[in-house]
């Protein structure tokens, strides 16, 4: 953990573009975040978090402190065998297609809808990612986050986090007073023989195309 100044910021925007952060680090934990959060530099603002910079268009040089969200993992940590479901807590710096990818890995579905969407874990319930038919919602559980005024954390409940379309109270009421440290998803197990969500109007186009009955692909086809 160390607070670089004069730091390009060409590496962490999709955009390529060559601004700079004033000053500019990265977190891998909770507790590197939080003294983070303490020093002067980071609290006389402005603050800007990164994940992978896939939603970021940078204009100028920014004037503040840049943190470069890195917290890892993926680990099950629960399972429940009367509804054949998993918890998945994922860390907020992971990227979120890799997450995705790991659930096929590990037999898991739920989330295979929101696959090839850009940027990390952390950023997914900010907005409530969606595609082809499915919401990050459908699978959430609960989010810890850390209240950059008290670096206290803090557990959201899927109510608490007021989802809606595109939409979450990170977005509105609490926008900028959180940071998300992780995410944890219910998903099905492959027992449950639950069907690839495939609802969605391109999808079964596409699937008529190819000649394929709706019922037959599984999440991970």
């Amino acid at each position: 953990m160390l607070l670089e100044e004069h730091v390009s910021l060409r590496p962490y925007n999709t955009f390529g573009l060559n601004a700079q952060a004033r000053y500019f680090a990265r977190f891998a934990s909770a507790d590197e975040l939080r003294q983070l959060l303490a020093l002067p530099q980071v609290q006389a603002g402005p603050l800007l978090v990164l994940g992978g910079g896939s939603n970021l268009l940078l204009t100028q040089d920014f004037v503040g402190v840049v943190l470069k969200n890195e917290i890892k993992g993926l680990e099950i940590i629960g399972e429940d065998t009367d509804t054949h479901t998993a918890l998945l807590r994922a860390g907020a710096g992971e990227s979120w297609h890799g997450l995705v990818e790991y659930t096929l890995q590990e037999e898991l579905s739920g989330v295979e809808n929101l696959s090839l969407i850009p940027g990390t874990v952390g950023a997914a319930p900010l907005q409530n990612i969606g595609a082809y038919g499915a919401e990050l919602q459908d699978t959430f559980e609960r989010l810890e986050a850390l209240e950059i005024s008290t670096g206290a954390l803090r557990v959201f409940t899927k109510q608490e986090c007021g989802f809606g379309y595109r939409e979450s109270v990170f977005k509105g009421p609490l926008k900028n007073q959180f940071i998300v440290t992780a995410v944890v998803l219910r998903l099905h197990r492959a027992t449950a023989r639950r069907p690839a969500n495939v609802r969605y109007g391109a999808i079964q186009e596409t699937l008529a195309d190819l000649g394929i009955d709706s019922s037959e692909p599984t999440p991970s086809t």
